[in-house]
């Protein structure tokens, strides 16, 4: 079997790794992907948003499957045309996936579908979202339409605050902006794998999306996650299902859009013990993958097909997941996300104990083996323990033999919940 893998990031290096160790593979390739990633598979140097050349890369290489984690696949419809070329492609279309790529269209459908999401407005006047924040309670999150690179949603205190958002939002010449009401309580995301009208769940992960210790700093993309969520519990998760998974799933397949893939649902527990949906995702975002699939106990590949072929029931009356814990840490190289340092050499890669995964982002190989850091984030460590506290505190002897200028990472992934 010969398998495509869309996308540059340190997930498609967790899945190549894991794809290749299927095995039924015989060859995995990557597109664009990274030097690290060109170590484990056959990196392609065609970029994830091309997609008539990645079809043609599919037909003339015989690719049985291909894989997009990559959204700007996603928004370019490489699920459509790989469809309608006949080749087995596992993403879900563009249509279905609006809900993924669009926060206005996420918010929208969820409130057309009455699925439990906290109150908020759309808007495309700077006015009139000024307008909305004055008469908002604070406080309130201002997010822009669709994702970005490091920070994308903010928090704001007060009125001041939410109009100087508002307006450099609109003055970086953003389109259009999402505000809604800010829920206190746990964030975690839930992620289940579906062929369009059935579904599975294949783990929850809490995701540690502030930039410092203790939640401080600026919203950005992840810099560390645990997995499973240990409050999660039957009653959540059928909740879960009832009341966000199977409605999305059943409109998108009403509307003819019926989502095939892995989706993610971003979600807040209230003090009262209401779910509160905040978005949704395309695929396992980063962290989040490394834990969820550092715990899965199937074939990756034959899951994802069977996702694709509709025989996902049939074949898998509940997927198989360790009975562990993981633990993410995303090694940054600068101030990630406001600023960023590359061009420093990583000591220390070839110390990472057997049993832990070092996957890496965006970084340089050097003619003599090593790596150099371009910035932002770099490495993500993770480990798998019987505890949480195990995992824990495995993930961080080894993030300590690690070593780059410009290091920066949290210190606090999953010890809130060990301390106490």
């Amino acid at each position: 079997m010969r398998i495509l893998i869309t996308g540059s990031g340190a997930k498609e290096y967790t899945l190549a790794k894991m794809m290749k160790n299927c095995e039924n593979i015989d060859l995995v390739f990557v597109a664009p992907g990274n030097d690290a990633i060109s170590e484990i598979a056959n990196c392609v140097d065609i970029k994830a948003d091309n997609v008539d050349e990645l079809l043609e890369f599919a037909k003339a290489n015989e690719i049985d499957m291909t894989v997009a984690c990559s959204e700007k696949s996603v928004i370019n419809g490489i699920a459509d045309k790989f469809n309608d070329a006949g080749l087995m492609i596992f993403a879900p279309s563009i249509e279905a996936a609006r809900i993924c790529t669009s926060k206005s269209a996420a918010k929208k459908f969820m409130y057309k579908t009455k699925i439990p999401t906290p109150k908020f407005g759309v808007f495309d006047r700077e006015n009139m979202a000024v307008e909305y924040a004055r008469k908002s309670r604070m406080p309130i999150v201002i997010k822009s339409d669709n994702h970005m690179h490091g920070e994308n949603a903010v928090v704001c205190d007060s009125f001041k605050e939410a109009k100087r958002v508002i307006e450099e939002a609109f003055g970086s010449f953003q389109k259009k902006i999402v505000i809604e009401d800010f829920i206190d309580g746990q964030e975690f995301s839930y992620y289940i794998i579906t062929d369009g009208f059935n579904a599975l769940p294949l783990n929850s992960v809490v995701p540690y999306k502030y930039s410092l210790n203790g939640d401080g700093g600026l919203i950005n993309s992840g810099v560390g996650a645990y997995a499973p969520y240990y409050m999660l519990d039957n009653t959540i998760e059928r909740k879960l299902f009832k009341e966000v998974i199977y409605p999305a799933l059943d409109e998108l397949s009403k509307n003819g859009n019926s989502y095939v893939g892995i989706l993610g649902v971003d979600v807040i527990i209230d003090r009262d013990g209401n779910i509160n949906v905040l978005e949704f995702n395309s695929f396992l975002q980063e962290p989040d993958a490394q834990c969820v699939l550092g715990l899965l106990n199937e074939n990756i590949f034959y899951l994802m097909r069977s996702a694709i072929i509709g025989t996902l029931i049939d074949l898998y009356p509940e997927i198989k997941v360790l009975p562990q814990y993981a633990a993410s840490v995303v090694l940054n190289a600068g101030n990630y996300p406001v600023s960023s340092r590359g061009g420093e050499l990583i000591y220390g890669l070839e110390n990472i104990e057997d049993d832990v995964e070092t996957a890496q982002f965006k970084t340089i190989k050097q003619a003599d083996g090593t790596y150099k850091t371009t910035g932002g984030r770099t490495l993500v460590l993770t480990a798998v323990g019987a505890t949480l506290s195990s995992a824990v505190e495995k993930v961080y002897e080894n993030v300590d033999l690690i070593s780059f200028e410009g290091k920066k990472y949290r210190t606090d992934i999953g010890k809130r919940l060990i301390l106490g």
